[in-house]
This record gives structure tokens, sequence and C-alpha cells, in this order.
């Protein structure tokens, strides 16, 4: 079984013990721990240390560090998510189930048909939520979130890695191109738009900045959703979903009835 993770400050790690307070505190509270009780504590950024309850009082918990720095469970994929600013709660819903997938950074940009608008209050909210969903997750790393921003921005962001501009106008086969000429990325950066989707310029300007122009299916998927099946996908092809396979193509190869991977049954 795992064991209860919470994310500390750095400083919190360096030293032999560690004191929980605040909302911290409150969740180890949550938790039920006690005396004795073990635990992970992480600071966010890839370091976490096993520790055992030594004392709990009303307001604070002490915990007593291993020496030893525990396993990471992060992904070796660097994977950036560029997601279209969305109505209402739904951008929490990408912050949540993106941090729980394993993404690296969330950034949040405006285009052409966004609708939704940013409360200035919301970038703290969604950094408690990433932090939440890393704990839940069993990450040792929390996902820096940010924006918005603009398209032009996105479209020029700095990576040597692979891009992927996903567009419902264009076919899913320009996925398995971009995986066969990708196979052995370690650095992915994949858009997704906002309800109403990108344009024809836009996807126009993204070909011109060296993305890849693709699809996932025939079906028009919710952006949420889009933005959960593309981090899934990113994480299967190229990250650590895929199969353990000496070959990294295989996994993809197999999945014979997969929509988003275009590849015909074997009887077709």
């Amino acid at each position: 079984m795992s064991l209860p993770r919470f994310i500390v400050p750095s400083a919190a790690l360096h030293g032999s013990s560690c004191v929980l307070t605040g909302d911290t505190f409150r969740h180890f509270r949550a938790r039920r721990l006690r005396v004795g009780s073990r635990l992970v504590l992480a600071d966010g950024a890839g370091t976490a240390r096993e520790g055992v309850v030594a004392q709990v009082d009303r307001r604070q918990a002490l915990v007593n560090l291993s020496p030893a720095v525990t396993e990471t469970r992060e992904s070796p994929l660097h994977l950036v998510l560029a997601q279209g600013i969305l109505k209402g709660d739904k951008l929490d819903v990408v912050v949540e189930k993106a941090t729980e997938l394993g993404v690296h950074e969330i950034l949040f940009f405006t285009s052409e048909r966004t609708v939704g608008r940013v409360a200035s209050q919301r970038q703290a909210r969604w950094t408690r939520i990433a932090c939440s969903a890393a704990q839940q997750s069993q990450r040792t790393t929390v996902p820096n979130v940010r924006g918005p921003v603009s398209l032009e921005d996105v479209l020029a962001y700095p990576t040597a890695g692979l891009r992927l501009f996903f567009w419902e106008g264009t076919s899913t086969r320009g996925l398995l191109a971009a995986r066969e000429r990708g196979s052995d990325a370690s650095d992915v950066f994949v858009v997704v738009g906002p309800e109403g989707g990108f344009s024809a310029d836009e996807a126009r300007r993204a070909a011109r900045a060296g993305f890849d122009v693709v699809g996932l299916s025939r079906r028009i998927l919710r952006a949420e959703t889009a933005a959960v099946v593309v981090v899934t996908l990113a994480q299967f092809l190229w990250g650590d979903l895929a199969s353990p396979s000496p070959s990294r193509a295989r996994p993809f190869e197999s999945c014979s009835h997969c929509a988003a991977c275009s590849v015909p049954p074997p009887h077709a």
C-alpha cells in the first residue's frame, strides 16, 4: 500500500525532522494519521523523503525523517500542455487530471475563439489543485501552472522537442506520422484549443511555426476531455504509460482498433 504523501517547502526536508502545520496539518488530520504512522514528504520539485510521526497535538505534527530519499514516480517524458482558456470551472478539471497524468507544466492561453475569462485569483486556486492532485497521485513534482498568454506566445514556446497542435480539422493520421518521426522523443509540447476549437488560419500559423498539426478522432470531444486524451496519448506513446517492450513502436502498432492511432484492424 502506498504511504500518504504531503507537499512541504524544500527547506523542510533538509533536517532530521519536519513540523506539519496549517493546511498540510489539516490534510494530515483528515487522513487520521497518528504517532507511529509512516508517510512521505515531498517538496514538489522532485525530492521526497519518508518519515515517521513522532508527536501530534491540536495544531501540528512532528515527523522524524529518514535519511533516504524515496524513489521518484515522475514520468521520464518532459510533457507540457498548452490549453486554451475554457468557461467556468473546466480549467480546474484540466489542472487536476493533467497533474495526475504527469505533465511538467500547464500553460493557459487565449485564442481567436476563446469565450471564457480568467479571474486573477484563479492562479492561486490552480496551484492548490495541482498540489492536491500531485499528493493524491504520489508525485514528487508539482507542475507549474501559468497564464493566460497569447496563442502567439504558445507558438513561440522555446522547446527543441516534438510539438503537436491538435485541430479537429485534420486527419488522425497526422499523429501516426508524428509518432514515427519522434519515436524517441523525451520532450513533447501539446496544444489543445478552447471550446470552439482553432480556426483554419490558426492551424496554418501553427504549421508555419513548426508544429505537427494532428487530430484525435472523427468525433468532436469537449475541450477538457480532449486535454485528458492528449496527455494520456503522449504518456502512452513517449512516457511511462508505454509498454516496457524493447521497441518503443510496438505498443503503438499493436493498438489495432484505436482511432487516435489510425492503424487498421489486422483483417481490414
